[in-house]
């Protein structure tokens, strides 16, 4: 069955994880560093991930807007493709646990210089990386868009259009 992505549901996503964000800067930095298990991320490690990850996205989502070849809409849903939906449905913990792990290639790693991990640092740096998304989402449910495809950051295998490419981000 495939996912159904509603911007108006993103744009209420992104502002509850920035509202969780916030919190995240009341705890100590020794408690962001803890990493739960030996081979898990710290709770920085994890958002750092997440703005790497995010930063791969900026040039090909601006790229997407600019290059509006083809038929343009407004969209205020779509049917994610069968590999996106795939992707979406498995990326959110259940019960806490992570059922669909990734392999992270280095380019994704949460690599601190010098192990230093200043969290107002991290935690500022993620906010702007939901910012933007948010934007992304604002901008393709209010101006016309190319649902044209790209490289998602992990390759050819799978490929995006703007919607999706903000849901898989968002999923992360």
């Amino acid at each position: 069955m495939k996912v159904t992505v509603y911007p108006e549901q993103q744009i209420q996503r992104i502002n509850r994880l920035k509202n969780e964000l916030g919190k995240y800067s009341l705890i100590s930095a020794t408690d962001l560093n803890k990493r739960p298990r030996e081979k898990a991320w710290s709770a920085l490690e994890t958002m750092k991930h997440i703005s790497i990850a995010h930063k791969v996205y900026t040039e090909k989502v601006d790229n997407a807007f600019s290059n509006s070849k083809g038929e343009l809409i407004l969209v205020d849903e779509l049917k994610a493709s069968r590999m996106i939906s795939y992707l979406v449905k498995r990326f959110p913990p259940v019960k806490g646990e992570i059922k669909f792990k990734m392999k992270t290639t280095k380019k994704f790693r949460p690599i601190f210089e010098n192990d230093r991990k200043e969290p107002i640092e991290v935690i500022q740096e993620l906010d702007a990386c939901l910012d933007e998304l948010k934007s992304w989402v604002e901008r393709y449910r209010t101006s016309a868009i190319s649902l044209n495809k790209f490289n998602s950051a992990i390759g050819p295998v799978v490929r995006l259009n703007i919607p999706e490419a903000c849901e898989f981000i968002l999923c992360h």
